[in-house]
């Protein structure tokens, strides 16, 4: 039985080669379901991002785009094409909150996880496929560290039912300390 990997994985702080992160069920945040990106109003605030986000990558691509379905467009490119950098994620901040927004589609039929581990939020992916004799598996690993003081104890996350998910890190005021 031929076993095709394809290991995705980014830190935005460092993580040494080979080593694996296993996934500390206690620290694990629950993924909150919602209704399409691109309609539902819990995502208004950060679409804008993500769109920008998609425009780049494609952009980068070369590709064409439409207009109408931004979303399909990017996904049907990036079916031909699954390096690591051409996932899209967006990255938001204001006043009260860092928000990271992410692709994570071909993953929500496999395992997402979201856990808080070390002042990180690190964000899992994995998905296995059998068709016939050929197995594969995909997967990733995101890191992320965000500027300043956060309340990574209130860290939430949503995925949205397209398969975009979205990170909220609440800011510790400098008032509240």
């Amino acid at each position: 039985m031929g076993k095709m990997e394809n290991n995705n994985s980014t830190a935005l702080t460092e993580q040494k080669p080979g080593e694996e992160t296993k996934c500390n069920e206690d620290s694990l945040l629950p993924i909150v379901e919602k209704g399409l990106f691109f309609h539902d109003s819990f995502f208004e605030d950060i679409r804008k991002h993500f769109e920008t986000a998609i425009d780049q990558i494609m952009d980068t691509w070369g590709e064409a785009k439409s207009v109408s379905d931004l979303m399909s467009s990017y996904r049907h490119v990036k079916e031909r094409n699954l390096q690591e950098e051409k996932q899209v994620m967006a990255f938001n901040e204001d006043d009260q909150n860092h928000k990271v927004v992410l692709d994570v589609h071909d993953f929500k039929s496999g395992d997402v996880k979201v856990r808080v581990e070390d002042k990180h939020v690190v964000v899992e992916g994995r998905v296995e496929k059998e068709d016939g004799n050929f197995k594969s598996m995909k997967s990733f690993c995101r890191r992320f560290n965000f500027p300043g003081k956060v309340n990574l104890e209130a860290v939430t996350s949503a995925m949205s039912s397209d398969g975009v998910l979205t990170i909220t890190a609440p800011k510790i005021s400098e008032e509240t300390k």
